[in-house]
């Protein structure tokens, strides 16, 4: 029996992830990336894999179970490449939320996580907390909440998941750039014309993009948003999260014998998001003096050995009104267009259960027509 043949847009993770699904799915499937895989915002995150404690104000209850089992399955791959992590959320006096209230959304994210296997959050005491995260501010500390998630090497991690699907007869084109998708299954690139049974548009923040030149129109815009992060050589035991005035959070993390501090949200306003994958000077300032105003020694100019920058691909109804980034949901999308199926948004973590949905999406594609 003749396998149908996949052709997927975009090396990043859900590219990758939705390769895993479909290659187990027994598609043939090929692979096209404009440069190389992992090389954009697949590898510039924060570096966790995490349910998002954050996400549990909006009351997107679903999205956290998801992420914290996916979280579990990427675990539980053994590679080497993802860990269990301890972070603290230091309380202080009329900063931020109340003890009370990440300890409630400490215990609910226990709760979700439930036969992962992580320990459960924890109260401390000021002292604690300044032993585990040394040089933390003490004036108004009154104590942290610790709970637990996973760090990774994101970059490394997309090139394993990459390496086990070419063992298994993927096809990877590289330095292949997709210009045009036609509903019929045709794919043009910059080597011409070539037809396969479906498509899968998985080209992350330029996924809009694609269908633009492709004259597909879709109900939602995407908005970019950056994400900075900077490196520090400074070791770190345990991670940290340090809560802005605005409700955002900044992950200080231990990452390959350093610490990482990030991350940024800017929107992005540029035609070509290409242009805005480096992290500005106002967001480098301005995790600089987020560092300063809570751990001590001052962060020097010299001790920063490498900036970072990713963007995050956001879905916006066009019929809704305008939020801020940080009220938008982290949600993805699929849609259809003939035999092309594409995602919009997605998270790292949960890149391979979108994987499964693009899956079920290009099979319903095949389906026969009443």
């Amino acid at each position: 029996m003749k396998h149908s043949r996949v052709a997927i847009v975009g090396a990043g993770i859900n590219g990758v992830m939705a390769a895993w699904a479909l290659l187990e799915r027994g598609y043939e499937v090929s692979l096209f990336e404009a440069l190389r895989p992992m090389h954009a915002t697949s590898r510039a995150s924060s570096k966790m894999l995490h349910g998002g404690l954050r996400y549990l104000e909006q009351a997107q209850f679903g999205l956290v179970r998801e992420a914290l089992l996916e979280r579990h399955w990427w675990l539980s791959q053994q590679t080497g490449l993802a860990a269990p992590l301890q972070l603290f959320i230091p309380c202080y006096r009329k900063t931020g939320r109340n003890a009370w209230l990440i300890r409630a959304g400490t215990l609910l994210y226990d709760l979700l996580a439930l036969g992962s296997k992580m320990p459960m959050s924890r109260r401390h005491d000021a002292s604690q907390v300044m032993q585990a995260i040394p040089g933390l501010r003490s004036e108004g500390l009154v104590g942290a909440i610790s709970y637990w998630d996973a760090s990774m090497d994101d970059e490394a991690l997309g090139l394993w998941a990459l390496a086990q699907l070419q063992e298994r007869g993927l096809k990877l084109h590289k330095g292949c750039r997709v210009e045009r998708l036609f509903d019929d299954g045709r794919i043009e690139t910059e080597r011409g014309v070539e037809r396969f049974d479906h498509l899968v548009n998985a080209a992350g923040p330029w996924s809009h993009r694609l269908l633009e030149r492709s004259a597909l129109e879709s109900p939602y815009d995407l908005l970019a948003v950056r994400g900075s992060h900077l490196v520090v050589d400074r070791p770190l035991r345990a991670g940290c999260l340090f809560q802005q005035h605005d409700g955002r959070v900044v992950f200080y993390l231990p990452y390959k014998g350093c610490a990482l501090l990030g991350t940024t949200e800017v929107a992005v306003t540029s035609e070509d998001p290409s242009d805005a994958i480096k992290a500005s000077q106002r967001e480098i300032d301005e995790l600089i003096e987020l560092h300063n105003r809570y751990v001590s020694p001052r962060i020097e100019p010299r001790e920063i050995i490498q900036t970072m920058a990713g963007l995050r691909p956001l879905v916006v109804d066009r019929n809704q009104s305008a939020k801020s980034t940080r009220s938008i949901s982290r949600e993805s999308v699929l849609l259809t267009h003939g035999k092309i199926v594409s995602l919009l948004g997605g998270k790292w973590t949960t890149a391979r259960k979108q994987g499964e949905q693009i899956a079920l999406a290009v099979a319903a594609t095949s389906a026969p027509s009443e």
